[in-house]
């Protein structure tokens, strides 16, 4: 090695040598004279152009943020500013950059691509500050989106995207994408497994050639074909789709910071260099076979990786899924002409809007004209719907039920209600904690041990000769791999996870079990929660008739009452009466003709109003309902009542059990509910939790304010509704059940699918026995390193051997886990 290095050393006073640098900004190899300053120098004029614009805003802490998060900048897109012109057009703004203060300001949101760190939200932020009229920047990097905040008198967007894309970024509309990119990356991914699948497979077959012929002999021109082939392979499969790992090598490098694929990347450099050395002579062992093996399965653990990291949805999308996107706007100049569809985000404050009956609204505002029953049940967690009448505010989300209304314009989008409550679910979900802290830790001592004692390997056998010392030392890289120390916390969990999914509880990420398996405090929401979330109607006073009757006319209403009155009579078998008509849906009731009778049902109040005064025997039986907590309703039948209804919202069979076992396993237990604090007290006593930890009367807001108030040990938080939505995701551990709004089930991370309490508490139990699984497995790892690593330095293990043993420690780790019994019913 030595006299190859001073072979070029009769040339080089007479011309500069060439040899490769990487670039300063963005890190790609560049060619350079050796008499050029190495700190200055650039592969293009862009990455050129973006150093000095850093350098000039006394931003140089970039670079060392991007290094030490193991970033890169990539490869520099060139900024053309006409193409950002169309920000500055006086339509985009007025719909996509709405006033934020009394100054002028202006905020806006825009898709980023070219994000690669934190380094590159970092410096985007930054730059802001430094720059005349732009106040503000705000980088999301999970949804990979900026949010600008500027005075157009003092800059024009299209300026601050100009600026930007000098920094090798390229800005772009905000649009309902994120998932496309996930999938492009999810692509890129799969396709460097199946590159490096391919590579090594095929090098496998030649190792088995090679084996095989040692032992029956073979050709020396075959022998020397197939350690080329599996030089090819092997170098394949290290450079390319294993580039990842020195990418995040070298970061760690230039920072002193260890890092789990410093010792991947040495060993595959070692491996690399020594089966090329070998495979040209044609002495010795290749080893391209575990090479091109070992990127594979390293790979298939980042992309499992990345998949537990991009499965939270931005508040944008989410926004969308739940409130319409257009609007029936009404000309307030020309009352005659028939309301227009027009896109929610073009309507401001003023505005009027019709919504008709089961539709949702699709903005905050107040009624300007009708009344009507509103269901809130999205918003808000309360199972009846409540009325609205001129005057009285409603908010986007929630459903119109019983007659068209018209709505004048408060807020829309983001600035309203439901809006607000997503931007407080994509904070949460911003702020998770890593999933493995503990391997992580270990893993940076581990790396640092293994690199410093491969070197003492290497210096300790160099007196016997450098090939024998290289061989030593590559095998204790390659034995010693930390491939089973990186997987086997996310194993544990992938399996964890997979068994759950079986059980039909859906876990979205796996932080979710290491903070189960702790104690801490478990708040339930009450309506589809603890309770059925559908109410159940009963007969409780007067004939079958009334209810026959009575849901004849219901029939032709769109309210849960209405339902649960029909549902009631389907199990009765009551047939519907032949001749129904003249339906009236009013505030409180409904009112019809059925076989010639009329028919009306509600509240005392409207009964009232038609003219069918309750009588005493009645009125106590509606007294007597309240007192039981359930929501009377009165039939009347021509004029006269004559029954009276029953409506609750049961609870579910297995609640109490559920929170008898949760509580049995240390954790705090208590409710937050939207519904009345009376009936929120009834329901605590039933299922065993004690009323003063029943909370009810709750908002959104009040709930978030309650599970982020808890700081005694992790908070879980358990719902069924959109009013969850924020709660959910500030918790520690998110858990929507069945029937809850899609909201609640992209800001939760847990799914109970089946619906069952029981899977709750199934699942706090497994969350338990995998943590011990995960102890478990890390040890007998560590235990498997520790006894290579001594053995290696020994002496013991050739690097051939290393290639046998290297995968090991994998198995025992996969068997361990596969065999563990993470669920107590569990039958694999």
């Amino acid at each position: 090695m030595s006299s190859t290095a001073s072979t070029p050393q009769a040339d080089s006073t007479s011309q500069p040598q060439r040899c490769e640098i990487p670039c300063v900004h963005c890190g790609l190899p560049t060619v350079c004279s050796s008499a050029d300053d190495p700190t200055r120098v650039f592969c293009c004029g862009g990455c050129r152009q973006a150093y000095e614009l850093i350098h000039g805003w006394g931003l140089d802490d970039y670079y060392a943020i991007r290094d030490r998060s193991g970033g890169s900048t990539g490869v520099f897109a060139k900024a053309d500013a006409s193409r950002y012109d169309c920000f500055d057009d006086d339509q985009y703004l007025g719909a996509s950059a709405p006033r934020r203060g009394s100054d002028g300001s202006l905020s806006t949101e825009l898709s980023v691509s070219g994000l690669h760190c934190a380094a590159c939200a970092w410096l985007i932020e930054n730059v802001a500050g430094r720059t005349r009229g732009w106040h503000l920047a705000r980088v999301r990097l999970n949804r990979h989106t900026v949010q600008i905040v500027f005075d157009p008198e003092q800059i024009k967007l299209s300026e601050i995207a100009h600026l930007i894309g000098k920094l090798g970024y390229t800005l772009s509309p905000l649009t309902t994408e994120p998932v496309d990119r996930f999938r492009q990356e999810n692509r890129r991914l799969l396709m460097q497994i199946a590159a490096a699948g391919f590579c090594a497979a095929n090098a496998m077959w030649i190792a088995i050639a090679l084996y095989a012929g040692d032992a029956s002999g073979v050709a020396s021109e075959h022998r020397l074909f197939l350690r080329i082939a599996a030089a090819v392979l092997g170098v394949a499969t290290v450079a390319f789709p294993g580039r990842t790992f020195f990418v995040s090598a070298l970061a760690a490098l230039r920072n002193w910071t260890p890092h789990m694929d410093l010792p991947v990347a040495l060993g595959l450099s070692v491996g690399t260099i020594v089966g090329l050395v070998n495979a040209i002579s044609g002495s010795g062992e290749v080893y391209f076979d575990s090479l091109a093996m070992l990127v594979f399965l390293l790979l298939i653990g980042r992309w499992i990786q990345f998949r537990q990291q991009h499965r939270a949805a931005s508040a944008v999308d989410l926004l969308l899924r739940i409130t319409p996107q257009h609007a029936r706007l009404i000309d307030k100049d020309s009352a005659d002409a028939p309301a227009r569809w027009v896109m929610v985000n073009s309507l401001t404050a003023g505005q009027v809007i019709r919504v008709n009956v089961s539709e949702s609204i699709p903005v905050d505002g107040r009624i300007v004209e009708g009344e009507t029953m509103v269901d809130r049940s999205l918003l808000t967690g309360e199972s009846v719907p409540v009325e609205a009448s001129v005057g009285d505010g409603v908010t986007a989300g929630t459903v119109n039920l019983s007659r068209p209304i018209t709505v004048r314009v408060e807020a829309i989008g983001s600035d309203s209600r439901i809006g607000r409550v997503m931007e407080s679910v994509e904070a949460a979900m911003a702020q998770r904690t890593p999933i493995v802290q503990l391997a992580d830790r270990i893993g940076g001592v581990f790396v640092v041990v293994v690199t410093l004692l491969a070197v003492i390997a290497f210096a300790a056998w160099a007196r016997h000769g450098i090939d024998l010392a290289t061989a030593h030392a590559t095998s204790l890289l390659i034995v010693a791999c930390p491939c089973a120390l990186a997987l086997a916390t996310p194993l544990a969990i992938a399996v964890s996870l997979g068994r759950a999914a079986k059980r039909k509880i859906l876990i979205r990420d796996g932080d979710v079990l290491q903070q189960l398996s702790g104690r801490g405090t478990v708040w339930f929401d009450k309506t589809g929660t603890l309770t059925e979330g559908r109410p159940r109607a009963e007969l409780v006073y007067g004939p079958t008739e009334a209810l026959q009757m009575a849901a004849a006319i219901e029939r032709e209403c769109c309210h849960p009452i209405a339902d649960a009155i029909l549902r009631e009579a389907d199990r009765l078998d009551l047939a519907p009466p032949a001749q129904v008509d003249a339906i009236e849906l009013e505030m409180g009731g409904i009112s019809g003709r059925c076989e010639g009778s009329r028919v009306d049902v509600g509240n005392e109040t409207f009964l009232r109003r038609q003219g069918a005064v309750p009588s005493t025997e009645i009125l106590d039986q509606t007294q007597r309902c309240l007192e039981n907590q359930t929501t009377p309703v009165i039939v009347a039948i021509d004029g006269q009542a004559i029954a009276v209804l029953a409506i609750a919202d049961p609870i579910k069979r297995d609640a109490k059990s559920t929170v008898d076992r949760i509580r049995r396993s240390g954790w705090g237990v208590g409710i937050l509910s939207g519904d009345h604090r009376e009936l929120v007290d009834k329901v605590s006593r039933r299922v065993g939790i004690d009323p003063q930890n029943a909370l009810g009367g709750l908002s959104p807001e009040d709930k978030l304010k309650q599970v982020t108030a808890d700081g005694a040990g992790p908070v879980v938080m358990i719902g069924d509704g959109a009013n969850d939505a924020a709660a959910l995701a500030a918790a520690d551990v998110g858990i929507a059940v069945r029937g809850g709004a899609e909201v609640s089930l992209q800001a939760a991370p847990v799914f109970v699918a089946s619906g069952t309490l029981e899977s709750v508490a199934d699942l706090v139990d497994a969350s338990r026995r995998t943590n011990h699984l995960i102890r478990t497995t890390f040890a007998v790892s560590l235990a498997y390193n520790v006894v290579a690593v001594v053995l290696a330095m020994l002496g013991f293990i050739s690097p051939l051997v290393a290639a046998v043993l290297m995968p090991i420690s994998s198995v025992s780790v996969l068997s361990l886990t596969l065999a563990w019994p993470t669920f107590a019913d569990q039958a694999e």
